[in-house]
């Protein structure tokens, strides 16, 4: 029987399985390399994709709080106006009550009244002025609030006094001029149509 040497061919074999499986080996690596590479551009990628966003967003942000400063500072400017045109119609609508009510006074005024000021606060006028007797003022007070250009007037001072040997009573009232919704109609509030 004839004998055959295996061994060389066998470690030949082993060498081959151990260079090719180095060479798997080292493919591997470079392939898991190469992957992990990419993955690590993907994500700079990524990344500087999001920081470019996020950029934009505290940019639109930034504009967006310019915006709400302006915004607001247009809302003060109009409530600043709103208040200069509601106090220019108050005065409007208050212009001819206070001609009526100084028309008025002098009406009101019984015998042995007579007046020495007058002082306006608003829609609040403040009399002082010498009678010769109690009734009197109160006769003034009724006159006042019987009045239509007149509320319910309040008598804060009287006074007793003698004056150039004279007895009189020196008084202080206040009175709140009545404003006549009727002669001064709302400025938005339509005109009532006309009938034919």
């Amino acid at each position: 029987m004839t004998r055959i040497n295996l061994l060389p061919w066998r470690a030949a074999q082993r060498k081959r399985q151990q260079r090719d499986f180095i060479l798997l080996l080292v493919a591997g690596a470079l392939i898991a390399a190469l992957a992990v590479f990419l993955l690590q551009l993907q994500i700079q990628q990524l990344i500087a994709n999001q920081e470019a966003r996020n950029q934009y967003l505290q940019g639109e942000i930034a504009r967006l709080k310019k915006a709400e400063t302006e915004i607001k500072e247009l809302e003060k400017a109009k409530a600043r106006l709103l208040s200069r045109l509601e106090v220019i119609q108050n005065l409007q609508v208050s212009r001819p009550e206070m001609v009526k009510a100084l028309d008025a006074i002098p009406r009101l005024l019984p015998e042995n009244v007579y007046l020495l000021t007058l002082k306006s606060d608003g829609s609040q006028l403040t009399l002082k002025g010498i009678a010769s007797s109690n009734n009197a003022i109160s006769a003034f007070m009724r006159n006042l609030a019987e009045s239509a250009e007149f509320g319910e007037p309040v008598l804060t001072v009287v006074e007793n006094r003698d004056i150039n040997d004279t007895r009189a009573s020196v008084f202080e009232l206040s009175v709140k001029l009545e404003t006549s919704t009727k002669d001064n109609p709302p400025a938005n509030k339509p005109a009532p149509p006309v009938k034919r």
